[in-house]
């Protein structure tokens, strides 16, 4: 049987407060993800008498009820073939050691935080659940939450997460960094991913989330990527003990890795030189991808650069990326608030096949009206919340190359051919919902304003991305290399965009 490909978020962490709205979070994740398994976060700040706060450890009547909730709006959601549910939790210990897990079960299991983790491990061993390490490159010991790999069990620890919202474990010299959250940080060796591989730990790759809003799948987050037979618990349960997996910070890219044909995960026999594949469909054009062995960067295919913007003729196949957001901001002592986008894409000549959404937030709405259009409503956060600020969606198109696109949103209209989205992007100010921003609450016209800045700083913003065709977010490499006694190989791929990916190594043994 052959494998598919599945997207998931292995790390929103479901705190008390969202507990209410469970239905509506599963319904969020079913609209973009194919499965999804929650970890729901038992901890909360507690103020001591002295007026410190101080989170707390060990279970709670509350996170028991809590609990309760969670394994029945698993069972509710989980729907085999279409959307797969698992439940989970985030387990600290009594944060002396071990760094932080994510506890997961193929069907159901216990809410259960010991102290420490080799008790954690007895529990997941008896209970059938794995326990999935994250942010791993932080301190680690007391307090610090990092990971300390010589307690690792990589039989009950399948794969580690390498990036979500605190940043990237990779390495300490890793390209993206480490440093959302300043309680925890910074990042330093010890506890990365790439020492925990040279100890010789087999372990797969993930990224996921990391996040607490309660919105599963935020882009740039992390979401975790798994090639299994098919959309089961069972399937992508063993998927994920084989680590067929991989993670990516945001832009979905299929990334396709073998080593004389073994597919990620694999652990294979060979003496002398061997063939290394790599295959890539990226959200934007691919910058490069590289060959990781040992830790080491040993080979590199650079594709930036490589393909031609001019795709004249009439079969052309690209991806074109609309974003909005921005708008007005409180240091300009303007009011600032969440803003609703109504829009629509439509291509003459050829077809939208299909649209992805770049969401971080609840309220977005994305559906397709014909092979020639698309519509959708989405929510934008003040910039008080930068994460949320700008959301996008990133459509797949079809066509001859002066295929006519028009994209109206919000009364704004902009027409160009296929041909011209591939030669620059462009952005659409809304200067006049600015401008009566000013009037209405300052007085003031654009002529009474000595800076003009203050017009289009806080003017809500269209951008229509660069397109990139097909030889630009498709890539394939090959490589050969006389691989040592006991090494690993693994891809990191990265997009000109700034979105990367890192794959699940497979080792070699003689």
């Amino acid at each position: 049987m052959s494998e598919h490909l599945y997207w998931g978020d292995m790390h929103l962490n479901l705190h008390h407060r969202d507990v209410s709205r469970i239905d509506a979070v599963f319904t969020a994740a079913r609209a973009q993800l194919d499965f999804f398994p929650i970890a729901y976060y038992p901890y909360d700040y507690q103020q001591l008498p002295q007026g410190l706060k101080s989170e707390s450890i060990g279970l709670s009547e509350q996170s028991l009820r809590d609990w309760e909730t969670v394994r029945a709006a698993v069972r509710k959601h989980n729907d085999p073939g279409r959307f797969v549910t698992f439940a989970g939790y985030e387990w600290h210990g009594n944060r002396r050691s071990g760094g932080d897990h994510n506890v997961f079960y193929r069907e159901d299991g216990p809410l259960a935080l010991p102290d420490t983790l080799p008790e954690l491990y007895e529990q997941c061993r008896a209970s059938g659940a794995v326990a999935i390490p994250h942010h791993t490159a932080y301190r680690a010991g007391p307090g610090s939450r990092g990971k300390d790999w010589s307690l690792h069990d990589e039989g009950l620890s399948p794969v580690a997460e390498i990036y979500s919202h605190h940043g990237c474990s990779e390495a300490v010299d890793a390209p993206l960094r480490m440093t959302q959250n300043r309680s925890m940080g910074p990042r330093v060796s010890g506890g990365t991913i790439q020492e925990g591989l040279a100890r010789g730990l087999r372990m797969g790759i993930i990224a996921s989330g990391d996040t607490h809003t309660g919105y599963p799948g935020v882009w740039n987050n992390g979401l975790v990527a798994v090639w299994a037979e098919e959309l089961t618990r069972k399937a992508l349960w063993e998927a994920l003990l084989q680590k067929r997996t991989y993670g990516v910070t945001g832009d979905r890219m299929s990334v396709d890795f073998r080593v004389d044909g073994a597919p990620m995960g694999s652990v294979i026999k060979r003496r002398g030189e061997v063939k290394l594949s790599a295959s890539v469909i990226g959200d934007s054009a691919i910058d490069r991808i590289e060959l990781v062995r040992n830790g080491q960067v040993v080979a590199t295919h650079c594709h930036a650069g490589t393909w031609e913007v001019e795709t004249p003729g009439p079969h052309v196949r690209a991806k074109l990326r609309v974003t909005v957001g921005w708008g007005s901001g409180r240091e300009y002592g303007l009011r600032s608030f969440e803003r609703r986008w109504n829009g629509r894409l439509s291509i003459e000549g050829g077809e939208i096949a299909r649209a992805r959404g770049c969401f971080t937030r609840f309220g977005q709405r994305l559906r397709r009206v014909s092979e020639r259009q698309w519509e959708w409503e989405l929510t934008t956060s003040d910039r008080r919340h930068p994460e949320e600020n700008v959301q996008g969606v990133v459509f797949e198109l079809t066509g001859g190359s002066d295929a006519r696109l028009s994209l109206e949103v919000e009364g704004q209209t902009v027409q160009l051919s296929l041909k011209d989205a591939l030669r620059g992007s462009r952005v659409v100010p809304l200067l006049d919902e600015a401008r009566a921003a000013l009037e209405d609450q300052f007085g003031l016209a654009p002529v009474d304003i000595p800076s003009p800045d203050v017009l289009y700083h806080n003017a809500p913003k269209i951008k229509i991305h660069k397109g990139v065709p097909q030889d630009g977010y498709t890539a394939r490499a090959t490589f050969s290399d006389d691989a040592p006694a006991g090494c690993y190989y693994y891809l990191r791929v990265s997009q000109t965009n700034g979105q990367m990916a890192w794959t699940s190594p497979i080792w070699i043994e003689q």
